[in-house]
């Protein structure tokens, strides 16, 4: 079988070992359908090699020296549908070297020493499926280089020296559903880069030196499930970037900058199955309370732990923690000051201009090219931090939690009183009864001293005798006598 999964080789096809090295083709082939001149110290490959050999589906000339590559060398090869060249030395290919070959299907160029590509090099292949340019030197891809190529379907540039891209490079890879751009020197990440890219299924953009994301371009990506941006420096993501692509699964945003994802961004991810975040330099303040929130209720696979790079208290803490240690989540002040972050960071412009959105201290601006058309376009911006002093917090939530107890205490109180009505009724009864005959002995007590303090009416007897009628009534006992009632006393005056 094939390296690339091509038709099998059959008896008519020639492999060459380095058991017996060719500095040249052979010749006398014509019959064969495949041929393999792997490690066989080939060091050019001139006009004329491989005339006869017009049969030929694949050819493997791999791990060899190849330096130079001819405008006719692969002159007559019709048929041919594979082709290897990686793992030489080849610095460049001239613009007509595979126009030949307009059945070609797969071809690799990786592991060579290839610093730039002529604007009509893969001018004609429109069978062409798969093409490899990993762990070259390239420094740019040239607009509409792959304009023919509306057959292709992965294309590797990984592990170049890319910095930036034109809008257009990518122009006519309508079926492209996979695209490696990993271990370049891309500074920014535009998803304007790849328009029309209607079957975009993957996206590997590790390992470059992107500090923003953005999308300059109203373009939906429906069918875009994976996006890897790993390993990047990126500090800042446009917060309406990820609704161009619904359908995401899979994002891998781990090893950035990042201090807080946008209220926004979250609410574009509702399809994830998995994500990765960790190595970022996230703040555990009040900003990051939407992607706790988030994550709480995240059911896909995720990180085990985001640690927290500030503040100082918090350092090196898991974020959920310290979000619920701190409680940094349940203060009104702190919900208020996420949302108002959210609305600046809104203010970043569709051409990358950003201000000090925050109102604390920020980054010098400086400026990133977007190559488009030959056109250089500078976007300044500043990556702002917002600070939150979390000693202040901290006796907020102290003077909260004493009011809390208080009123706590006073409603256990209420409560056991309530449930001692309920439970023991008689005794209440008994308790009240008991009062009312306190409060009517005191009553009748109090009637009774004020009769006692109220006096009687007095009456007084006017006796006057004589002489004589004295001196009878002491002998005799008898005698006359008047008597006379006078008015009581309180009728005195």
């Amino acid at each position: 079988m094939s390296r690339f999964g091509g038709l099998k080789a059959t008896k008519q096809d020639a492999v060459l070992r380095r058991a017996q090295p060719h500095r040249r083709p052979p010749r006398n082939l014509s019959s064969a359908t495949g041929l393999s001149l792997r490690e066989n110290g080939l060091s050019e490959l001139r006009e004329g090699h491989f005339t006869g050999l017009m049969q030929l589906t694949w050819l493997y000339l791999d791990h060899n020296a190849v330096e130079l590559v001819e405008e006719s060398a692969f002159e007559r090869l019709r048929r041919l549908k594979e082709l290897d060249l990686s793992f030489n030395r080849i610095e460049s290919l001239p613009n007509a070297t595979f126009r030949p070959l307009p059945n070609l299907r797969i071809l690799d160029l990786s592991y060579n020493r290839l610093q730039a590509l002529e604007p009509d090099l893969f001018h004609g292949l429109r069978k062409l499926t798969n093409l490899h340019m990993r762990y070259n030197a390239l420094k740019f891809v040239p607009v509409r280089i792959f304009q023919d190529c509306r057959s292709m379907q992965f294309l590797d540039l990984g592990y170049n020296q890319l910095q930036s891209l034109a809008r257009n490079s990518f122009a006519g890879l309508f079926k492209l559903t996979e695209l490696h751009l990993e271990h370049n020197e891309l500074v920014k990440v535009n998803l304007a880069h790849f328009p029309r890219l209607i079957s975009l299924r993957t996206l590997y953009m590790r390992r470059n030196k992107a500090t923003i994301v953005v999308s300059t371009l109203d373009w939906t990506w429906h069918f875009l499930e994976k996006i890897d941006f790993s390993g990047n420096e990126i500090e800042y993501i446009e917060p309406h970037v990820f609704e161009s692509v619904p359908n995401l699964k899979s994002l891998q945003l781990d090893l950035n900058k990042l201090t807080y994802i946008d209220q926004r961004i979250l609410d574009s991810w509702t399809s994830l199955e998995s994500i990765a975040l960790s190595g970022n330099e996230w703040e555990c303040g009040r900003n990051v309370c939407a992607l706790a929130s988030w994550l709480s209720g995240f059911q896909g696979q995720r990180d085990s732990t985001l640690l927290c790079a500030s503040p100082d208290t918090a350092q090196g803490e898991d974020v959920l923690d310290a979000v619920y240690a701190f409680q940094l989540c349940e203060d009104n002040a702190a919900a208020a000051a996420a949302s108002d972050v959210t609305t600046r960071a809104n203010a970043f412009t569709k051409d990358g201009a950003r201000g000090n959105a925050y109102g604390g201290p920020s980054r010098g601006p400086s400026d990133l090219q977007d190559a488009e058309g030959g056109l250089a376009v500078t976007n300044t911006f500043a990556v702002t931090v917002s600070t939150d002093d979390l000693e202040s917090t901290m006796q907020i939530h102290k003077v909260v939690t004493g009011t809390m107890a208080l009123i706590f205490s006073f409603l256990i109180v209420v409560l056991m009183l309530y449930v001692s009505w309920k439970c023991f009724p008689a005794g209440v009864r008994q308790m009240r009864q008991c009062l009312s005959s306190q409060r009517r002995k005191q009553k009748q007590k109090q009637t009774m001293q004020q009769m006692a303090t109220m006096s009687a009416p007095e009456y007084y007897v006017d006796y006057k005798p004589n002489h004589i009628e004295g001196a009878l009534v002491i002998i005799n006992e008898y005698g006359s006598c008047t008597c006379q009632q006078q008015t009581s006393r309180e009728c005195e005056v």
